[in-house]
């Protein structure tokens, strides 16, 4: 494809060939310029084939690249759904907000003992004690027992005073806990991959500890003893209805702000 000056420049001198060849007849030279314009027809030929073909991929490409995004809006509509599916049928969520619940520990000197372990901070991630720690913990396919792995919590405190009897297990705390990451619900509770205890009320002795600020829950787990500096109540059954009341009350403040949250 020649530029539009070169084009000009030969319709000129083709032009002047023919003058010449008028006046003329048979010029010399002519057998090599029949070549040449051979040779540049066929190649020009070639040329616009290949500018069509090209014109023509283009378009081809356009209308597949706009295949290839509806498509992948599609798989990731279905990845979604897959993923939807799989919650739905194990009770399953990955929270962007906390998820609250409740529950106990027996307070020593040395710690806030839950039902395995000894808890070394307020938080707490998870591990599998029969596979190991991995990402799908909580694991929701029966493979670490039926209980099944996680940090469980209860949706309301009244069942966790009856189903531990609180009376015989003297120092107690009662604790607002947040789950975060995976998180699976039951009737009663939730067991989730991370929990950080938002909220405490703790008994030492006559003590009585209630706190939701993070550095004094962060003292109370590093040294419990730090409840007997509390003031006293007289009663365990006083102790336990303050401490009741203190952390559902801290729960209602909370979950307008979960809800708000989730609404944005």
């Amino acid at each position: 494809m020649l530029g539009i000056e070169n084009a000009q420049r030969l319709a000129e001198l083709r032009a002047a060939v023919r003058l010449y060849q008028s006046r003329y007849g048979d010029l010399a030279g002519m057998i090599d310029l029949a070549k040449a314009n051979s040779a540049m027809s066929s190649r020009q030929y070639r040329l616009d084939k290949l500018a069509a073909e090209h014109q023509r991929i283009k378009s081809e490409m356009a209308s597949l690249e706009a295949e290839v995004e509806r498509i992948e809006r599609w798989v990731e509509f279905c990845l979604e759904d897959v993923i939807a599916r799989a919650k739905a049928d194990h009770a399953e969520a990955w929270s962007p907000t906390p998820v609250l619940g409740y529950r106990l520990w027996a307070v020593g000197d040395d710690g806030l003992h839950g039902v395995k372990m000894i808890w070394p901070s307020r938080s707490l991630t998870a591990t599998c004690l029969s596979r190991g720690g991995d990402q799908e913990i909580p694991h929701t396919d029966g493979r670490c027992g039926r209980l099944g792995c996680g940090i469980y919590v209860a949706k309301t405190v009244g069942p966790l005073y009856t189903e531990f009897d609180v009376s015989s297990i003297g120092n107690l705390a009662l604790g607002l806990v947040a789950l975060a990451g995976k998180v699976v619900e039951h009737d009663d509770g939730y067991r989730g991959a991370e929990a950080t205890v938002v909220a405490l009320g703790a008994s030492f002795g006559e003590h009585l500890l209630l706190t939701s600020d993070p550095e004094k829950l962060d003292d109370v787990f590093d040294d419990p003893t730090l409840i007997l500096k509390e003031r006293t109540v007289e009663t365990e059954g006083e102790r336990l209805l303050e401490m009741e009341m203190f952390v559902e009350e801290e729960a209602r403040r909370a979950t307008p702000w979960t809800l708000e949250t989730n609404n944005e």
